[in-house]
């Protein structure tokens, strides 16, 4: 660690006395020439740099999107049996633009049944096949079609905060 700091701090006095000769000719700020002078003290000091907690933010983050895009896990009056796993509950999340492509908004929105046997397989997780979906049980259709349905519906609508 010791030689590492050593060629840092080395680098960054190669770079403070660039940016000084640079920075007559280029006439910088005199703030500019504090800027290496501070690294090189947190280096050779052995004081950490100030640490963003980027996966923290992004965990963060992640959580927040996933808890608005994504349905409860809905419980399946029939499940499906795929092989020898029995799906019971699946989830369903938000589309994206893209995904609502050769789908009717409004048959969506009114729950049409082949609007919605077309829609499932693309946002539900685990991912069911079209033929899965269309042998779901109707009870588990129209709650599914519920979920798809409030996740086209605006947060102004909704009456929840933007």
């Amino acid at each position: 660690m010791n030689a590492a700091r050593g060629i840092c701090c080395a680098l960054l006095t190669i770079i403070a006395q660039w940016l000084y000769v640079t920075g007559l000719i280029e006439d910088y700020p005199s703030w500019v020439y504090g800027i290496p002078a501070v690294l090189i003290y947190f280096i050779a000091s052995g004081a950490l740099m100030p640490h963003l907690y980027w996966r923290k933010t992004m965990a963060q983050a992640k959580e927040k999107a996933t808890a608005t895009n994504v349905s409860e896990p809905i419980e399946l009056d029939t499940p499906i049996q795929r092989g020898e796993t029995k799906i019971d509950a699946i989830t369903l999340r938000k589309p994206h633009a893209g995904e609502l492509r050769g789908v009717n908004l409004a048959d969506v929105l009114q729950m049409q049944t082949d609007a919605l046997i077309k829609l499932i397989p693309r946002l539900s997780s685990p991912s069911l096949t079209e033929k899965e979906a269309g042998r779901l049980d109707p009870a588990d259709l129209v709650q599914c079609g519920g979920e798809i349905a409030g996740f086209l519906i605006s947060k102004r609508a909704k009456g929840e905060d933007a």
